[in-house]
């Protein structure tokens, strides 16, 4: 009777040396027995294909993987390059017996150090003096730097050419192990068993990492977040450097720690001891990870929200309305109407464009006097749906003026107050600016101007005032009871020199007010404009705060009178703004230009009523129709027609010549854009949502690089030879975190070929997460019978059955009551055949009959959809009554 196999049983002697593949599901080990062997990381077996290569002569010191898949070893007298693929090997050899050797994270750098201390790159032919009295270890960053460590001095950097960048001076008894974070900026080394910290940018200066004191290993994770130490006897530390905190504990075999790697991911560690032992470790918990029985995976949904990335290619057009919003050569007034089916992405362009709009008007304030573009711009966004139970107009009008104002006022008080100041502000610079003003008049309206500039800062000067009066009531004491001594001298000292920050402040006061006041400047000019600005706001939010409250008491009835009140204060903010910017350009376009342009970008309209969204209609139409606003609207333009023909069924209604909600829309907007429906662009969507076994490393993790051959991935752990005591760290109760999901590529491919049954992104995000939902409960042992060993298995019986579940629920219902038909039996596509023809033209399963058509043959069984249609049916409330018990 066989035993089943033990997990990473199979080196004779210690393993120095580990690698992760890019996928994160493979991992390469190699040490003292010369022998590189290939593992599946999650059961912790040999791979049944090229699963080893015997090609060195000694022990193996260093491990990459690249991008595409071939293995990087380094040894004492050769490096291996071997073609996993096609189970091929190329070797290069050193120049000399090397007692360490490390490999760059992206593998583009080899260094290497001999018996004499000299500095070797193997792949580049070259080498040169260390500089050391004694070398002990070797690491190199991402870019190329070389670090040493060892005596005299501790640690010495440089560039590939032997150029010094940094060195580290100290004191050591012990061999010294190193390792450099990715990008070059800290450096971690062991001295006398304790783990010590260098961050370069701090300057030259190392802090220990508390919490062990045996410290052999070291290795720094691919996003250069953590430190890892491993002990003499077993142990393993994980830093977070930045963190003042303790460190996450381990406990291995009673082994001397020799190697470690990180997943690309950065949560599973692997480490490799002296007497062969491999073990893997989650690195946010501390905990082990059996090989076998890992959890099951993270699902790891994805959100409806709104997205500032750009997954369907709406890159063009957002930039092209973008452009026609902020051109300084369109005419506003300007309403956009855009249009697009529910869940078709209108929440997630209108944010794209919101930002664009940003980026160019930014631009454009590098020399706005030049710009083509407006560059003094306020945008305000508006989500209907949230004021569907409130008064509308009140809610949008409020918003409106909430962001115009900056910062906005919370009560009609406060607003009155602050209008009041601006006013007093605006004739005391017009005052300045008049060159028929008195002496005296310009003298009060300096001074005014003096005194408001000392209340901006008067919390400052209260309390250097408070601490001058202390100071000067301790030097007058002191001189009281001991006269004129050292003492009474300090005293006054310091109280004069607290005294100056106020005295300071007061004069600059005064001369900033004097050198606005001097003489008619550009800069005069712009305060006045400015403030002419600041006025127009602040009486039109006094007003509109004294209308709303009114409107809030009251009825709807009286709420209709608000529209009057808002207009007007629209229209005189709108002609404040055009007044203001003509006399910047008359000025001659110095400084920053006043206010051009409010865009108003109103959202969730087709979910609020017929009455609410023709509200909103009105409000586009009659108060946003002046030209300082752009108002963009994001609706289903099914929903506004419903709305049009319910709301204004007596207007348009009656004879065929009468007018048409149409030509109501087309009074309101000047610009109708519609959404382009899914194409090819789909596909790539769903690639974004479908994190795959060989799928790119998440971001915040460096990308290999491909332009070398030996473009590694892992980070390689140095060894020193001589130990401190132990300091054993507790074995952890901790349970390891799960893994995030992953599907196979045959997965995401038949995804795709699906996805056409889906209108909108909303329904293939819904699609996605549906699956990955279902997919998260298939076990290890289970998956290989779920996709099929021609990957044609049950998960093609699920994904048919959701995507028809998302894309027409009642179909669905219809589909599984014929698969559950008891003398039912034959192929999937017979009983869609079936169904096509029972049905009208266009329907679902013609589009499902198409595909399954033009593709490879599915999985066909009747009897597998039969099995999985009781759990795909939990998933809709028109299906849900068709679940089954388990």
């Amino acid at each position: 009777m066989s035993t089943a196999p033990q997990p990473f049983a199979g080196h004779q002697g210690g393993v120095r040396a580990i690698a992760v593949f890019p996928d994160g599901s493979r991992i390469v080990t190699g040490g003292d027995d010369s022998t590189i062997r290939l593992w599946d990381l999650r059961t912790g077996l040999l791979l049944s294909v090229h699963h080893e290569h015997r090609d060195h002569r000694d022990q193996v010191l260093a491990l990459a993987v690249t991008e595409n898949e071939r293995v990087i070893s380094c040894g004492r007298l050769i490096v291996v390059d071997w073609d996993v693929a096609n189970d091929t090997t190329s070797t290069i050899p050193h120049t000399t017996r090397v007692t360490d050797i490390a490999i760059s994270l992206r593998g583009d750098a080899i260094a290497a150090v001999d018996l004499a201390g000299t500095v070797l790159q193997p792949t580049r032919g070259q080498g040169r003096p260390g500089e050391h009295r004694r070398i002990d270890s070797i690491a190199v960053s991402m870019n190329g730097e070389i670090v040493t460590a060892g005596i005299a001095p501790l640690i010495r950097i440089t560039d590939r050419s032997g150029n010094e960048l940094g060195r580290l001076d100290g004191p050591t008894l012990n061999d010294v192990a190193v390792a450099v974070s990715p990008d070059g900026t800290f450096v971690v080394y062991t001295a006398r068993g304790r783990v010590r910290y260098w961050n370069r940018l701090q300057g030259d200066r190392a802090v220990e990492l508390p919490g062990c004191e045996d410290a052999v290993t070291l290795c720094v994770t691919p996003d250069g977040r953590q430190v890892i130490a491993g002990g003499d006897n077993g142990g393993i530390w994980a830093w977070d450097p930045d963190a003042a905190a303790d460190p996450i504990t381990m406990r291995g075999e009673d082994s001397l720690v020799q190697a470690f790697a990180v997943t690309p991911d950065c949560r599973r560690l692997i480490s490799g001891t002296e007497d062969g032992a491999i073990q893997v470790w989650d690195l946010t918990t501390g905990a082990e990870v059996s090989p076998g029985t890992m959890q099951n995976p993270q699902v790891g949904l994805s959100s409806d929200q709104e997205s500032a990335l750009d997954l369907l290619e709406f890159a063009d057009d957002v930039e092209s309305l973008a452009a026609l919003i902020t051109d300084r050569e369109t005419d506003p007034p300007l309403a956009i109407a855009l249009l697009g089916r529910w869940g078709s992405g209108k929440s997630s362009f209108l944010r794209q464009l919101q930002d664009s709009v940003g980026r160019l008007t930014e631009q454009g304030r590098q020399n706005p006097a030049r710009s083509v573009f407006t560059t003094a711009v306020r945008q305000v966004r508006f989500d209907a749906w949230h004021y569907n139970d409130d008064q509308l107009w009140v809610g949008l009008v409020e918003h409106l003026f909430a962001g115009l104002a900056d910062p906005a006022p919370a009560t009609v008080e406060a607003v009155r107050t602050e209008r009041d100041a601006v006013r007093q502000k605006l004739r005391d610079l017009e005052t300045l600016a008049d060159p028929k003003a008195g002496g005296g008049r310009r003298t009060k309206a300096r001074l005014r101007l003096w005194w408001v500039a000392l209340k901006e800062s008067n919390g400052r000067l209260a309390w250097a005032g408070v601490g001058v009066v202390l100071l000067a009531a301790v030097t007058w004491l002191a001189w009281r009871i001991s006269g004129n001594n050292v003492l009474s001298w300090v005293l006054g000292v310091a109280t004069a020199i607290a005294a100056s920050p106020i005295l300071d402040r007061v004069i600059a006061a005064w001369r900033a007010v004097r050198g606005v006041a001097g003489r008619r400047t550009a800069r005069l000019d712009e305060s006045v404009r400015d403030t002419r600005m600041r006025l127009a706001n602040l009486d039109a939010a006094e007003r509109l705060a004294l209308a709303i409250e009114d409107a809030r008491t009251g009825g709807y009835d009286q709420y209709r009178g608000l529209l009057g009140h808002v207009h007007a204060d629209l229209r005189r903010l709108s002609d404040s703004a055009r007044q203001a910017f003509g006399e910047w350009g008359r000025a001659g376009s110095s400084g920053p230009p006043p206010l051009e342009r409010v865009i108003l970008y109103i959202d969730d309209l087709d979910r609020c009523t017929p009455r609410k969204v023709v509200d909103v209609l009105a409000a586009v139409h009659l108060l946003l129709a002046l030209p300082l606003f752009v108002v963009v609207v994001a609706v289903d333009p099914r929903w506004l027609r419903r709305c049009l023909d319910q709301y204004y069924a007596e207007l348009f209604g009656g004879t065929d010549g009468g007018a048409s909600p149409l030509d109501y829309l087309d009074k309101i907007f000047q610009v109708v854009f519609a959404l382009r429906p899914m194409g090819e662009e789909g596909d790539r969507f769903v690639a974004s949502l479908v994190p795959t076994e060989s799928g790119p490393v998440p971001a915040g993790v460096p990308a290999a690089g491909t332009s070398s051959p030996y473009a590694g991935t892992q980070p390689t752990a140095t060894t020193s030879g001589t130990t401190q005591p132990s300091t054993r760290a507790p074995r952890q109760q901790a349970h390891p975190q799960p893994q995030q999901l992953r599907l196979r590529e045959e997965e995401l491919r038949f995804i795709q070929r699906l996805r056409p049954l889906l209108d909108t992104p909303r329904a293939v995000k819904r699609f996605v997460n549906l699956y990955r939902l279902v997919r998260s409960a298939v076990t290890d042992d289970e998956l290989g019978a779920f996709i099929g060993p021609d990957a044609r298995g049950p998960y093609q019986a699920v994904l048919v059955l959701l995507a028809v579940l998302v894309a027409a629920p009642e179909d669905c219902r219809a589909l599984v009551t014929a698969v559950r038909e008891p003398d039912r039996a034959g192929r999937i596509a017979d009983l869609v055949g079936e169904l096509e023809r029972n049905s009208p033209a266009g329907s679902v399963w013609t589009r499902l009959q198409n595909m399954l058509r033009e593709g490879d043959p599915i999985h066909d069984n009747l009897t597998t959809y039969r099995r999985w249609a009781g759990t795909v049916m939990r998933f809709s409330f028109e299906t849900w009554d068709l679940t089954e018990p388990r």
